[in-house]
């Protein structure tokens, strides 16, 4: 990608000295295989701060709106210098699917964030099919990250060991809800261990009510 190490070179400083960017597990990244990168989402700068970490490209889809200017310089430098791509999250098409597609066969990182949105909070929300669908359908294998951040502190990027889904045989809709959950539990594993999975906060407090 052409524009990935003048990217780097732009924010790396930005996040080691103003995010205080660190992160642990730098050994478990491959530097050559196609990967697929799934990590919760807790901020705007995830995208960047994974690909500073990962020193490889890491292609996410983004929305649409980010690749205008006028609705935030610092998402579209990011989606431009990272190579992201746009999908439509109104009426997405299968030219984001073939993108990725193009992207896993030529040996590149497709990066998810399968909670869908970002969330601030310390909780890991429940994933979306995607992340699954394209380490099974592609038989990629799976780059785990845990990310936190204690404001003005600490910015953390735990990747863990890639590993591969189960080599199962049905229809999506069978396969992919216990996938992406052996995904949510691998991602759970590099959080710090008061997180807790949302639907455990909400059924607490029903209980409670």
């Amino acid at each position: 990608m052409m524009f990935f190490w003048p990217g780097y070179a732009v924010f790396k400083p930005l996040a080691k000295y103003r995010f205080h960017l660190r992160s642990i597990g730098r050994d478990n990244i491959p530097r050559k295989e196609p990967l697929v990168v799934v990590s919760n989402h807790i901020s705007r700068r995830d995208p960047a701060a994974i690909n500073i970490i990962l020193k490889r490209p890491v292609h996410y889809m983004a929305k649409k709106e980010a690749f205008d200017p006028k609705n935030g310089l610092f998402e579209y430098l990011m989606v431009s210098l990272f190579g992201a791509f746009p999908v439509d999250r109104e009426h997405p098409g299968p030219e984001a699917i073939h993108a990725a597609e193009r992207f896993i066969a030529k040996g590149e990182c497709l990066g998810m964030f399968p909670e869908a949105t970002r969330y601030p909070d310390e909780l890991l929300h429940p994933f979306e099919p995607g992340a699954a669908y394209f380490a099974w359908k592609l038989k990629v294998p799976v780059l785990p990250i845990g990310i936190t951040e204690d404001y003005r502190k600490d910015y953390l990027v735990n990747v863990g060991k890639p590993f591969d889904l189960p080599n199962l045989t049905g229809r999506p809709r069978d396969i992919l809800p216990q996938l992406t959950e052996i995904i949510r539990s691998q991602v759970r594993e590099l959080l710090p261990p008061h997180w807790r999975y949302s639907e455990e906060v909400e059924q607490a407090e029903s209980l409670e009510a």
